[in-house]
């Protein structure tokens, strides 16, 4: 559970702050499913656990966030990964 919370609060992180001018939720996403696989969270049963469309849409939705909602963000995050 700590794995998949770090992960989750790195993707949020990645997504708010990294310091590019554009690609940050294209980076965030790359990073995000990296870690997840490297950790083996990315598959359950041989299926994806996130969705493309729900990446895709919490990367989104993490990136039109304020930062004092990322308690609300990694928690939708998380509930797609249970």
């Amino acid at each position: 559970m700590h794995g998949r919370l770090a992960v989750v609060g790195c993707h949020f992180q990645l997504v708010q702050n990294l310091c590019r001018s554009d690609g940050n939720k294209r980076i965030a996403a790359t990073v995000f499913l990296y870690f997840l696989e490297k950790n083996g969270l990315l598959y359950k049963d041989g299926q994806k656990i996130v969705s493309d469309s729900a990446l895709v849409a919490t990367t989104i939705m993490t990136a039109e966030s304020k930062p004092d909602e990322k308690e609300i963000m990694v928690s939708l995050v998380m509930s797609f990964l249970v």
